[in-house]
């Protein structure tokens, strides 16, 4: 890590921290999904899940099988045990979408990059509870839902993938959209062309239909961001073409899952901050690396979303994430 990272964390940390022997802050609503977690620091880190595969990218590919070219739904990769009945769909409950919003792109599956595949089979017990969670705030009308990463590199992308792809077999509405402005590349991730990013729609240039693709077969929707970084996103993120998107995008789907950057990295923080409040994000859930969490960076985070009324959820561990330098 950079010093010029240090000194900004430090600079937004709460120096007058809890004795090391206290317990760490607990967010409303944060359930305790320890599963296979380390004794020491990490044990005393608010989880509401917890994946653990001892595999890196290269094995991850490895394991994913030759078939990578083949496209087919990421559920399909689930391993044995079955998903419980809670979670499978009968295809006749499938929710299309419907004729007043339907997207602007339509292909029958995503291209699921190698490590998605993995985690959904070694994890994906984990990943149910962390997605019933998030059923429960969306059945009480809070189907806003923000992914972030502490710090770069530590996996949100993935992880939101990852619980839009089990989130979606409950066969209602689920929409994953890139609000990671500083590292667009979602759609490419799945490789997926939209008609148009939703920067176009922000600054008023495209419809928002434009700007999602449909996977009949996934029952998912991605809202993409093009692979272009914009100069300042700033103005656009905080126009008023992004408190639109969320009104569409609370009416027209059951679930949405936004990746919204890293809240400790100078240039994401700003644009973190505005998409929360400008598009009212309903509850967040953080995403931390393989290293144990600083419970004064949670105070942090916790403080910051409490100010716009967004509910923190927890921390997903991932432990498959590089550890930090």
């Amino acid at each position: 890590m950079s010093s010029t990272n240090k000194a900004f964390i430090k600079a937004y940390r709460h120096d007058q921290g809890q004795p090391q022997g206290s317990q760490s802050p607990r967010p409303a609503g944060a359930e305790q999904a320890r599963v296979g977690t380390s004794a020491g620091a990490r044990a005393e880190v608010p989880s509401i899940a917890t994946a653990t595969l001892s595999q890196g990218a290269g094995r991850a590919a490895s394991i994913a099988g030759s078939g990578v070219a083949e496209k087919r739904p990421l559920s399909s990769y689930i391993a044995a045990p079955q998903p419980t009945r809670e979670l499978r769909v009968d295809s006749a409950e499938r929710h299309e979408p419907s004729a007043a919003f339907r997207a602007g792109t339509t292909v029958a599956s995503f291209q699921w990059p190698a490590i998605c595949r993995v985690v959904i089979q070694k994890c994906g017990a984990q990943l149910d509870q962390v997605t019933r969670l998030l059923w429960a705030r969306a059945s009480a009308g809070n189907s806003l839902i923000g992914v972030f990463g502490l710090f770069c590199g530590s996996g949100a992308t993935t992880t939101a993938l990852c619980l839009a792809s089990r989130a979606a077999t409950r066969g209602r509405r689920v929409i994953i959209g890139d609000g990671n402005f500083r590292s667009p590349g979602l759609a490419a991730r799945l490789e997926a062309v939209p008609t148009a990013g939703w920067e176009e729609v922000l600054k008023h240039s495209a419809s928002l239909q434009d700007a999602v693709i449909h996977a009949t077969d996934e029952n998912l929707d991605v809202l993409a961001l093009g692979n272009k970084l914009l100069s300042d996103p700033l103005p656009v993120v905080g126009g008023l073409q992004a408190a639109v998107t969320a009104g569409i995008l609370r009416h027209a789907y059951d679930l949405s899952i936004l990746d919204i950057g890293a809240f400790f990295d100078p240039v994401s923080q700003p644009i973190f901050l505005e998409l929360v409040s400008n598009l009212g994000l309903d509850a967040a859930v953080a995403v931390a690396g393989p290293d144990p969490t600083d419970r004064r960076d949670l105070a942090t985070i916790i403080e910051q979303l409490d100010r716009t009324g967004c509910e923190f959820l927890g921390v997903v561990e991932n432990r498959i994430a590089p550890k930090a330098a």
